[in-house]
């Protein structure tokens, strides 16, 4: 039997999988946190804007896999905190504090650290409910 390997789909790796989830709990994320007519607050500098002009940041950055996609990880935030303040972290701390606890704030910067491997079923799987989580609210919110 010969095989064409030009034919066959390349698999996306792991990593990238892990990515695609995060970007889909980040958005997630926001839509939960909005209110009915779309409208989130910045957990680092309170601006009210519209859910999709927002940002999913991260509290323990993106490089950690552990983390990366953990919802309590995820917040709302928009592109200036996110972005020039590089994610307004002083502020970012008081609210985790504030809404987690100092004992949470302190197992999420331990458990950064953990080598967390994803297996492809398990991420594809992930997906797969944000997926469903996202269009049931899709009809919810404005």
């Amino acid at each position: 039997m010969i095989i064409d390997w030009r034919c066959m789909a390349k698999l996306k790796s792991i990593a990238k999988l892990v990515d695609e989830a995060a970007v889909l709990m980040q958005k997630l994320v926001r839509m939960k946190a909005a209110n009915d007519d779309g409208y989130v607050t910045c957990v680092t500098c309170g601006v009210v804007k519209h859910w999709k002009e927002m940002q999913g940041a991260h509290f323990i950055s993106r490089r950690w896999t552990a983390t990366k996609i953990l919802e309590e990880n995820i917040h709302p935030c928009c592109p200036c905190c996110n972005g020039p303040l590089r994610g307004n972290l002083q502020n970012y701390t008081l609210y985790m504090i504030d809404t987690y606890g100092r004992e949470f704030v302190d197992e999420l910067l331990l458990l950064k650290h953990d080598s967390r491997k994803y297996y492809r079923n398990e991420v594809e799987e992930i997906k797969k409910e944000l997926r469903g989580q996202i269009a049931e609210l899709e009809k919810e919110i404005a």
